[in-house]
């Protein structure tokens, strides 16, 4: 597909840092499951666009792979058989699959480097969509009035066990879950765009979280990452200008 703008906005989760042992290796991994954009940043990395060009990253080397079902990130596809025939052929294992209805299905697979993520099958929704996050929590009405106050995400089933959130464009929606160890150290690591990094670092604190690295660290970008009630660290973006 064409590539195209992706949206802007206050609590977009926008960014993802995946670990890797051979970056060529994931990149082709990605490019030929989900049709990923590959291209070289301007300082010479390699980075990825999703499927729809909505949410970017690259792949870290040198990072401990997050091999357990902790904060996992979901990529949408068409259909799910094929793309797991693809993923096999590649060195993927399958984890679990489970059937949600006659043309849904969520499945969790690994990565060349061992990470496990999520494939949810939504025919037409965009292949290769970067479109879910499950958030370890130990209680789920904290955690998630804790994002709902520093992001504004907007909140579904809340009261429930079963609340869930869009983030602040509409792009990747996602839950919290029980029974889940928390995601603390940077392996997977996700990224919520912000108006102000230095205004959210305030909300974080502010609402029971932490900051494990302050802005200034990734110089000339504008980013911080913080640590949410439950120990999950996650990264702030600030779009320059």
């Amino acid at each position: 597909m064409e590539n195209k703008q992706p949206t802007y906005g206050n609590g977009k989760i926008c960014y993802v840092e995946i670990p890797a042992i051979d970056i060529a290796a994931s990149a082709k991994f990605y490019e030929t499951a989900f049709g990923w954009h590959i291209r070289i940043r301007g300082d010479g990395k390699v980075a990825f666009d999703d499927g729809i060009c909505e949410v970017s990253g690259t792949w870290v080397p040198g990072r401990k792979p997050s091999t357990e079902q902790g904060l996992v990130v979901s990529i949408m596809v068409d259909d799910i058989e094929e793309t797991i025939k693809t993923l096999e052929a590649g060195g993927s294992k399958i984890v679990n699959r489970i059937s949600m209805g006659d043309t849904e299905f969520i499945a969790w697979f690994t990565d060349p480097a061992g990470n496990v993520l999520g494939l949810y099958q939504h025919p037409g929704g965009g292949h290769g969509k970067i479109c879910y996050l499950e958030i370890p929590a130990a209680v789920i009405s904290r955690s998630a009035d804790f994002y709902s106050a520093v992001f504004n995400w907007p909140l579904r089933d809340k009261g429930t066990e079963n609340v869930a959130f869009d983030d602040g464009v509409g792009v990747v929606s996602g839950m919290w879950t029980l029974g889940r160890k928390p995601s603390p150290d940077p392996g997977l690591l996700i990224y919520v765009m912000m108006d102000s990094v230095a205004d959210t670092m305030d909300k974080v604190i502010v609402n029971g979280g932490k900051i494990v690295q302050p802005i200034g660290i990734d110089a000339p970008e504008i980013t911080a990452r913080f640590s949410d009630p439950f120990g999950n660290v996650l990264g702030l973006y600030q779009e320059p200008g």
